[in-house]
């Protein structure tokens, strides 16, 4: 997912939990969008209130999670066919290939849905 989708992903969610009555931090919503979104506590308190007090949106919270598990898994598979395509080249698009593709694998889109589940 590139930087862009990923800013508008957050963006959305912020305003989903918002609309659902949550406290979003006013620095979250007014951040610097060149960075990439992380994990807060505040709004993975909000989540969890979702989570043990709207059903449909727990559901919801579990679709999401298995979309983000989902994309990282393809991102592996997507490494694992770039290394035997063309190895050690560079990327088709310039990039450094390899090692850039594997930056991305470990880094989830919804970063407080993953930090909140020990707490469920």
């Amino acid at each position: 997912m590139d930087p862009t989708e990923e800013i508008a992903t957050g963006k959305i969610l912020f305003y989903f939990l918002e609309k659902r009555s949550a406290k979003i931090p006013k620095e979250l919503k007014n951040r610097d969008l060149t960075k990439p979104n992380e994990a807060n506590e505040q709004v993975q308190k909000e989540i969890l209130k979702l989570y043990k007090s709207s059903p449909e949106v727990s559901i919801l919270f579990e679709l999401m999670t298995d979309f983000d598990e989902g994309l990282q898994e393809w991102r592996y598979r997507h490494i694992k066919l770039v290394e035997r395509t063309i190895g050690a080249k560079h990327g088709t698009g310039g990039s450094p290939g390899v090692p850039f593709l594997k930056e991305s694998l470990f880094r989830p889109i919804f970063h407080d849905l993953w930090a909140i589940r020990h707490q469920m």
